[in-house]
């Protein structure tokens, strides 16, 4: 049962920059309707460990993007983990993920803004990123 979990697991993987992205992209989005629905601060306080499991699941897909960028002046391959180890091609060349903002990071900018506005609200959102800043920190990310 523990291998199949495993298999599973890695065929629904992101085997390339693109599948990041749209996995990026559907993160910003529920964080930013988490934070849609907070009005108060102690509002926030409740759903502050709820936050910093999106804030986390985000920069761990920010440090995964990065190891894929960094394989693509090397190769245009990234072996997909798994039994076969197949390669995939990577559709997309270094740099060309997020050339411009997009709609969810947008709709993120504005509810963080929104709840700064909040007094001590700035302080708990600092504090549920703390780790996902600190991953960040501590990856090869410059």
């Amino acid at each position: 049962m523990r291998i199949f979990l495993l298999l599973l697991l890695a065929a629904c993987s992101p085997t390339s920059l693109k599948d990041l992205r749209m996995e990026g992209e559907a993160e910003t989005k529920k964080l930013a309707l988490e934070l849609r629905k907070i009005e108060t601060k102690e509002s926030l306080i409740r759903a502050s460990p709820k936050l910093k499991k999106r804030f986390n699941r985000i920069a761990d897909l920010l440090i995964q993007t990065h190891e894929f960028e960094e394989l693509l002046p090397e190769r245009k391959e990234f072996p997909r983990s798994g039994k076969d180890r197949d390669c995939v091609e990577l559709p997309v060349q270094k740099g060309e993920i997020l050339k411009e903002p997009s709609l969810a990071s947008e709709e993120l900018f504005i509810e963080l803004a929104r709840l700064y506005e909040i007094p001590g609200a700035k302080e708990i959102v600092e504090g549920a990123q703390k780790e996902a800043v600190a991953k960040l920190n501590s990856s090869d990310i410059k």
